[in-house]
């Protein structure tokens, strides 16, 4: 029914689409059923029929109403040769794919496992539906007690699978992290070019900054007007101005930009959106070049398998979804950019990895290292306000703000991250029930009806923790085992829980005494005092997810070299956010575009192309 209410607001004798036409007509429909769905429906019912939407979405994808945005399928027979071959054009592959393909004289190959992002990518409003559908890697974690209030105790690790990658699947956030991260970066490799100084220049060169307000600002010389990426800020300061000055009351400045070089603050938040659609790498990177005569794009084909002569990386086994594989030769390089999970796995498989856990699979060991440890994330613990009676849909705006903590007031960078969102009893189920056990998100609902409710998220954003990455056998299709492994490091726990007693003052603030708000508590943990140290002990252990934000696992050090070669063979680089040795304070999407303009000047440099 959907698919035809749609396809009858579409002038289908159009050889191109209008993306505006197509945005009004389907956030239109959508956002009608999202409301039916969210604001009359139980918890369970939400889900299948969000379910049912992204089937519906599916079938429309049929149609290849955005085929048209990106280049098009390469021709390609066994045996090509390029002179580089970019594994992966999620955030940081389409930006490689563009800019070394600037030099004429190089041939470039892009291969990705997915195919075009579809229409609900491009259309902000329907990012959620983007989560645990077809264009979605749809990995888990084994089940593990930690999640034990998860359904099935796994959790799900959303990745995007289609060019663009993540950054066309994401919530959007600009964050580019604080300056500490990079100078920590520098300090671990021992090269000072990747310090905040030295990688600011990157950030600006991706950006096109098309808020006006925000390079008018003191941190405007912070921001990039000529770059592929459209960056916008949010401005709804009028609804956003009374949690603005409640959390200036506990303390927390109120900031315009905290993306220059001082994160600490509050703020509204700065999107990857302009243009009208998704500023994903794919549209902002793509999209552009997408008749450049030397870039060759491969979509809808995995990569198994690199393959060595005498260390020297020089080919890379690509699978098609009939099964069919083909072998395309690199004379330059291969560089691997499938992000966190695909990139420590294709490097096992291709007998780089920790010897012994290779030889367990029979796996020739072609360079011993710790590939897949130091899996790092941000996980978060979701909270509930009510602050009022139920919004009015047709006069009320909902208000996103984005704000960075440091709990030592002398100290110039975040321990946590807090996501604000307000709506109706909608927002519980956005912001539960697709993580957590429905009887949880069930009752956090029924006691929402009827109410305006806030949700944040408290995000821990310099975690102790160590994850992993494991292959599960030498099959290039079966997942790895992935353990994310929140509070393996005790002081996790209590420094979220400290952050939590640090939050949660808000509810003795004078606007949200003046509404009578309320902070929602979690039955399962009322066998303590409500607020107590224990409390929030249990409440975390139940309330803790993930950010899809898993960097580390080809760390720049151990497993990577700073020029991002892989140690022990030639002609093979890692650039994603694997390469990262510490996790950024904040969304990672912006940091991995960062790392690739880099790699890309390093890269150019090292084979003496036009800079």
């Amino acid at each position: 029914m959907l698919i035809k209410i749609v396809l009858s607001k579409i002038h289908l004798n159009k050889q191109l689409f209008s993306i505006k036409e197509i945005k009004l007509t389907i956030n239109i429909v959508f956002y009608s059923v999202y409301r039916q769905t969210y604001r009359k429906m139980e918890v369970v019912n939400a889900l299948t029929q969000a379910a049912s939407i992204q089937n519906a979405l599916r079938v429309l994808s049929v149609l290849n109403l955005t085929a048209y945005r990106y280049p098009e399928q390469a021709n390609i027979k066994d045996g090509a040769v390029f002179d580089f071959i970019v594994v992966g054009a999620g955030s940081a592959g389409c930006v490689l794919a563009n800019r070394l393909s600037e030099d004429p004289r190089v041939t470039v190959l892009l291969v990705e496992a997915g195919g075009d992002p579809p229409l609900e990518s491009n259309l902000p409003a329907l990012s959620i539906y983007g989560v645990g559908s077809h264009t979605d890697w749809n990995y888990t974690t084994p089940q593990c007690p930690v999640f034990k209030c998860h359904d099935n105790n796994v959790e799900k690790l959303s990745k995007g699978k289609m060019l663009g990658g993540s950054s066309s699947s994401n919530y959007m956030k600009y964050v580019r992290g604080d300056p500490h991260d990079f100078n920590t970066w520098a300090r671990i490799t021992n090269d000072d070019s990747w310090s905040y100084d030295n990688i600011l220049p990157y950030f600006i060169k991706s950006e096109r900054m098309d808020t006006t307000a925000i390079l008018k600002s003191p941190t405007g010389k912070f921001h990039g007007t000529k770059g592929y990426m459209g960056v916008t800020k949010t401005n709804n300061f009028s609804n956003a101005k009374k949690y603005l000055n409640a959390l200036q009351e506990l303390g927390y400045k109120t900031v315009f930009d905290t993306n220059g070089n001082y994160t600490l603050g509050f703020a509204e938040p700065q999107y990857t959106i302009a243009d009208d659609i998704r500023q994903s790498t794919a549209n902002a990177f793509l999209s552009p070049i997408k008749n450049r005569p030397n870039l060759y794009v491969l979509k809808n084909h995995l990569a198994t398998k690199i393959n060595f002569e005498n260390q020297v990386a020089v080919s890379v086994n690509v699978k098609n979804d009939e099964g069919v594989t083909m072998i395309l030769k690199a004379s330059k390089e291969i560089i691997l950019s499938g992000g966190a999970i695909n990139s420590p796995q294709l490097l096992m498989l291709s007998g780089i990895g920790p010897k012994e856990h290779l030889q367990g699979f029979g796996i020739n060991v072609v360079s011993d290292l710790p590939v897949g440890k130091n899996l790092q994330d941000h996980k978060f613990i979701i909270l509930f306000h009510l602050t009022g009676p139920a919004p009015i849909s047709n006069e009320y705006h909902k208000v996103n703000i984005n704000g960075f903590v440091a709990l030592n007031k002398n100290q110039s960078y975040p321990d946590y991250q807090a996501a604000i969102a307000t709506g109706g009893s909608e927002t519980v189920i956005s912001g539960c029930a697709f993580s957590f056990e429905s009887d949880i998100c069930q009752n956090f609902y029924n006691k929402s009806k009827d109410r305006e409710v806030m949700l944040t998220r408290i995000i821990p954003i310099q975690p102790k923790s160590r994850g992993e990455i494991l292959l599960n056998s030498t099959d290039p299709d079966e997942y790895p085992i992935i353990y994310t492994a929140p509070y393996t490091d005790e002081s996790d726990l209590e420094d979220v829980v400290s952050f939590l007693e640090d939050y949660t003052r808000l509810i003795n603030t004078t606007y949200f005494k003046s509404v009578g708000a309320e902070l929602l508590e979690l039955e399962k943990c009322l066998r303590y005092p409500a607020g107590s140290r224990d409390y929030w002990r249990c409440y975390v252990r139940c309330l803790v997810t993930t950010q899809f934000h898993q960097v580390g696992t080809c760390a720049m050090g151990p497993v990577v070299d700073s020029r991002l070669r892989v140690r022990g063979v030639e002609r093979l680089r890692v650039v994603d956010a694997s390469v990262m040795p510490t996790i950024t304070s904040g969304n990672t999407n912006a940091p991995t575009i960062m790392i690739a303009e880099k790699a890309a000047d390093i890269i150019k440099e090292d084979n003496n192309l036009k800079m």
